[in-house]
């Protein structure tokens, strides 16, 4: 199971690891037909028909908040800078706790009453013509350039994975992982993709655990080399708050906690999870295992960054290290199994952002009949054009995974957020003021990412509660039109 100094060993060690690999794609593939025929047989209609399970619905969004972002930046992060990333799942936490106490039952209950496809439904439920359509085309586009940037984020992910695990080079990596999730989806639909997240999750699980504990087989085998390696990281890295950095800690912390609302809120990938749920009850009761999926995952992998630097330090790239390390250091049923873990994880927010952006663009934008009565088997075309399009883009940019991930959620969180907040409370609005809402969001939070702020406080927190006081000014009671009467 652990390596050996053999050269010659090494083909046999990477063909081994590409079939269980394989395995992995042929079940989600599976899957996702399975998902479909499923939804084919409940003859389509809104999101709440689908009458999702707390497991379907904990798993799937789990799975879909999870990301590139745990198995690359998480990792690397947890490499480079030490301890202290270990406050953003603890950070995250909290937010994803005040979200589940107050959201997701009411958005499934406001889903159903709306007959809801999409997050856009919910917001604009109730309004006239013009204000609606006008809310749609904003808030439609918003997501689509936000969704762009968060999905191009899962296809660097992936490439930095094959990358890693298989020595392809980048350009093969990015296409063959795109091609693969573009397929997969546009086999689906929506329940396809909820079902392969759920499966996803599972190997996420067992991956986790086979990660750490290979790590530590390892590490163990050199206790003096490994800590050596760990002080020779600097004072700071082990500190879980840096001298002198408590205020900063806390600030730091309040803006991830707000960017966890926001997540929860304003990404329709997320969203669409709670609108599908069999009831209110059913939706709520998810909490738990949505939580200790994300949290025990992230954690892990934060803290397997911070154990790496100590058995493999000067890592070119630390997103790579958990593929690298197990290419390295494990044989090939471990490589091959963290192999699926890492393609599992990526590819199920993929898949998820691409739906949720078919669905943005066919029912949002474009109002096909055929994509909202059919529940969204009919999206292959949008999801095969927007991951071309996307995969594209990936391909001219030079952000990390990290800062690709965090400011999409950030600024999607922050225009789209407060409108949620709006009406699933159902809190005095007007149409003019929800325009505005959306609008106040994004412009604070742009404008904060654009001026560096976000490195003291993620841009979500400013814009969410620009987004909530612009509504509070316009929609103060002026009138008997003040509410509308649809709430």
């Amino acid at each position: 199971m652990f390596p050996t100094e053999n050269p010659t060993i090494e083909p046999v060690k990477i063909n081994l690891s590409i079939t269980i690999f394989a395995m992995t794609l042929l079940a989600t593939l599976a899957v996702s037909y399975l998902g479909r025929r499923h939804e084919a047989r409940r003859r389509g209609g809104p999101l709440s028909g689908q009458g999702l399970n707390r497991w379907l619905v904990g798993l799937s969004a789990g799975a879909t908040a999870n990301s590139g972002f745990v198995v690359t930046a998480a990792v690397g992060l947890g490499y480079s800078q030490g301890a202290r990333w270990l406050l953003l799942p603890l950070a995250w936490l909290a937010g994803d706790i005040l979200f589940w106490i107050v959201f997701p039952q009411r958005i499934n209950r406001v889903g159903a009453e709306a007959r809801a496809t999409t997050l856009t439904d919910v917001v604009v439920r109730g309004l006239s013509a013009a204000p609606k359509r006008v809310l749609q085309v904003l808030i439609g586009s918003i997501t689509l350039v936000c969704l762009g940037g968060y999905v191009s984020a899962q296809w660097l992910s992936g490439q930095k994975f094959l990358m890693g695990a298989f020595g392809f080079g980048s350009i093969v990596s990015l296409l063959v992982f795109a091609a693969v999730i573009v397929i997969y989806s546009s086999l689906g639909g929506f329940r396809g993709s909820v079902y392969a997240d759920s499966l996803q999750a599972v190997i996420r699980v067992v991956g986790t655990l086979i990660a750490v504990v290979a790590l530590w087989v390892v590490a163990s085998r050199n206790e003096a080399s490994f800590w050596a390696n760990l002080q020779g990281a600097g004072p700071e890295f082990l500190r879980l708050i840096p001298e002198n950095g408590l205020l900063a800690a806390l600030a730091s912390s309040a803006g991830f906690a707000a960017a966890a609302l926001g997540f929860g809120l304003g990404q329709p990938q997320m969203v669409t999870r709670y609108l599908a749920g069999a009831s209110p009850r059913e939706t709520q009761q998810a909490w738990w295992i949505y939580m200790l999926f994300v949290q025990s995952t992230w954690i892990a992998m934060t803290a397997f960054g911070i154990a790496l630097r100590g058995v493999m330090p000067g890592l070119a790239d630390p997103e790579m290290g958990l593929s690298i390390f197990h290419r390295e250091m494990t044989g090939p049923i471990v490589t091959g199994i963290i192999a699926a873990d890492i393609f599992a994880t990526i590819a199920a927010t993929s898949n998820s952002i691409l739906v949720a952006m078919a669905q943005t663009v066919a029912v949002d934008l474009q109002h096909s009949r055929v994509a909202r009565e059919t529940g969204h088997r009919e999206l292959w075309l949008p999801i095969a054009i927007l991951g071309a399009g996307t995969m594209i883009l990936s391909l001219s940019l030079q952000s990390s995974v990290k800062d690709l991930a965090l400011s999409s959620v950030g600024i999607l969180g922050a225009g789209l957020a407060p409108a949620m907040i709006i009406r699933v409370l159902r809190w005095r609005h007007t149409p003019i003021a929800l325009l505005c809402t959306v609008l106040g969001g994004f412009a604070t939070a742009t404008l904060w990412k654009y001026c560096g702020y976000n490195d003291v406080i993620n841009e979500a927190a400013p814009g969410i509660i620009v987004g909530l006081a612009v509504n509070a000014l316009m929609a103060r009671p002026r009138s008997r039109h003040a509410t509308d009467p649809s709430d």
